[in-house]
């Protein structure tokens, strides 16, 4: 059990663990509201995370029956997962963002043989090769991440404002891209803003959807933009869900858009002249290691992050898809 930790402007730091998952842990925030406790996000699901959470409810003298209300950053479970347990134990309400809230249901609505398949199906249309489908079947766990218990009976609108303790408000700031209806939320009587996955002060969050070859939504366009809205509201201090806390978030934001324009200038460079499917132009992004000593599940999201960026060029006129091929190929203009 960890204790919460205070962190100024009425902010407790809550670091809920998270076990087999590279990040470690997700950090929660708590602060006094009318009528107990809201939290930003919950955790992933599990005793140990389970008990990191209450546990540090408690240190801050609350029990977890306090939580009057969870607002969500996004959907992902390392965010939602514990939301059932919190809402079993104290009937908080749960709010999302409505894009998320549809993303939310299809992760948690069960991975049946035939969902795998269709798994499969999207794979192949991506380029990939029967071993890598293969090895992609063998990885994946049927049971889903977070389950429908943890869904959330509030839906979030952008500049909607949330009560808490003493006339203070957190006011919802939509910023989509890391997912199609992630929040960040402003505490408006301090120069905070809670950014979830958006803007993180180390990492860069992962973009893209598992759509292949390409969605029609520019996931990558929405991140950029949602960065610099985030970049022009004046706000100094952001509260990520991993890591340390980013002492000049306009700058934070301006460097994870000036290193996204980067990896599209790399990737349209990384094309030459060659026509290549949605697979190879995730085998020539650059990546933080070889793309050989990728877990297949890694695989997967690093396909997805790569449909982003292609879709990005495509919408830029850069690249184009080459008429009739199957699976489907690109060249750039």
């Amino acid at each position: 059990m960890s204790d919460a930790v205070a962190i100024g402007d009425g902010i407790f730091q809550i670091t809920v663990p998270m076990t087999h998952n590279p990040l470690g842990s997700t950090l929660i925030y708590a602060m006094e509201s009318p009528n107990g406790v809201v939290l930003v996000d919950t955790g992933w699901d599990g005793d140990e995370g389970w008990e990191g959470l209450t546990g540090g409810l408690e240190s801050m003298g609350h029990s977890i029956t306090d939580v009057e209300g969870v607002v969500l950053t996004h959907f992902h479970p390392d965010h939602t997962g514990l939301c059932g347990r919190v809402r079993e134990a104290s009937g908080a309400w749960i709010a999302m963002h409505e894009a998320d809230n549809e993303m939310f249901r299809l992760m948690s609505s069960g991975h049946t043989a035939e969902w795998l398949e269709d798994q499969m199906v999207n794979l192949r249309r991506a380029g990939a090769s029967d071993a890598d489908c293969e090895a992609y079947r063998a990885a994946t766990h049927l049971k889903p991440p977070a389950g429908p218990e943890s869904a959330a009976d509030r839906i979030l609108t952008g500049g909607q404002v949330i009560q808490l303790a003493g006339g203070r408000t957190l006011r919802m700031v939509f910023t989509p891209g890391h997912t199609p209806g992630h929040a960040c939320f402003h505490l408006e009587d301090a120069d905070v803003m809670f950014t979830g996955d958006h803007v993180l002060q180390k990492t860069t969050p992962h973009v893209g959807n598992f759509i292949y070859p390409l969605e029609e939504r520019d996931a990558l366009a929405e991140f950029m933009s949602s960065l610099e809205r985030v970049q022009s509201m004046g706000v100094t201090r952001g509260l990520g869900a991993h890591g340390l806390p980013i002492t000049d978030l306009p700058g934070r934001a301006k460097e994870l858009v000036e290193h996204h324009e980067e990896r599209l200038e790399h990737l349209y460079d990384a094309f030459g002249d060659d026509e290549i499917t949605l697979w190879e132009v995730a085998e020539r992004m650059k990546w933080y290691r070889a793309w050989s000593d990728f877990h297949p599940l890694a695989k997967g999201m690093a396909v997805s992050e790569a449909a982003a960026h292609l879709r990005h060029l495509v919408t830029r006129e850069q690249v184009v898809q080459v008429q009739g091929s199957e699976p489907a190929r690109f060249v750039r203009v």
